[in-house]
């Protein structure tokens, strides 16, 4: 699966990333509305993650990365954008991500595929 859309780079230091990755969100969702987008997280450092948005379908208007995405074996959680935190908390108890797909709706909703490398 191909991923393409306008990625940035952004501070992971303080959870601070909720913050400026929404930020991110609310200027793209004003043009293309929250439903049609989904986000990209990918390469994580210590202090840092690359996050990309992209259209669900179709290509967005000045896109800077494509990411070359697994087919399967992502795994898949719902729940509300509010408690994001606390989901996330959820994920990584099984250890670190190499990819995470984000999808959210203006009632609150938020949909996140992820996927983490087999150890075996």
């Amino acid at each position: 699966m191909k991923f393409r859309g306008i990625s940035k780079t952004f501070s992971t230091v303080g959870e601070k990333q909720y913050e400026t990755i929404g930020a991110f969100w609310d200027e793209l969702s004003g043009v293309y509305g929250r439903e049609n987008l989904r986000g990209l997280g990918y390469h994580w450092t210590e202090t840092s993650i690359a996050y990309a948005i992209g259209l669900i379908d179709g290509d967005i208007e000045g896109s800077n990365t494509e990411v070359m995405l697994p087919d399967d074996q992502w795994e898949c959680v719902s729940g509300r954008t509010e408690q994001l935190g606390e989901i996330y908390t959820g994920i990584y108890r099984d250890g670190p991500l190499q990819y995470e797909i984000e999808m959210f709706d203006d009632e609150g909703n938020c949909k996140i595929l992820y996927y983490r490398e087999s150890m075996s």
